[in-house]
């Protein structure tokens, strides 16, 4: 089981028991590492489309989209990225004097490292 579907189970426990705090950090992350998959083609195909309805769709410019796997590794620096955005933007509040925003963000951030811990270990 990659760190995704860990994430995606571990979502799935959290909305059953109403964790709102850790759900939050678990979905940021999953979309953090699904958008990281997944990037779009935007310039023209330089090859003949298959079919006239593709032609159509180069035509008018819409994009294509092209999803990679990544390696756990990856994910996990993703996951791990997203626990240090928490973290410095809890930094930031705290500055700007949103006390109760700053504990939030380092709950949120706290309860995504314990996961990303207990997934690692």
């Amino acid at each position: 089981m990659n760190l995704l579907e860990y994430l995606r189970e571990e979502l799935v426990r959290l909305m059953k028991r109403r964790e709102k705090v850790a759900l939050r950090a678990v979905r940021d992350a999953i979309s953090a590492i699904q958008n990281a998959e997944t990037s779009y083609v935007t310039a023209p195909a330089t090859v003949a489309p298959a079919s006239a309805f593709v032609a159509g769709g180069v035509q008018f410019g819409h994009a294509e989209r092209v999803v990679q796997t990544l390696t756990g590794e990856q994910m996990m620096t993703i996951a791990r990225g997203e626990v240090a955005r928490r973290l410095e933007e809890a930094v930031r509040m705290r500055g700007l004097g949103e006390v109760d925003r700053a504990l939030m963000l380092k709950a949120e951030a706290l309860a995504l490292a314990d996961r990303l811990d207990a997934y690692a270990g």
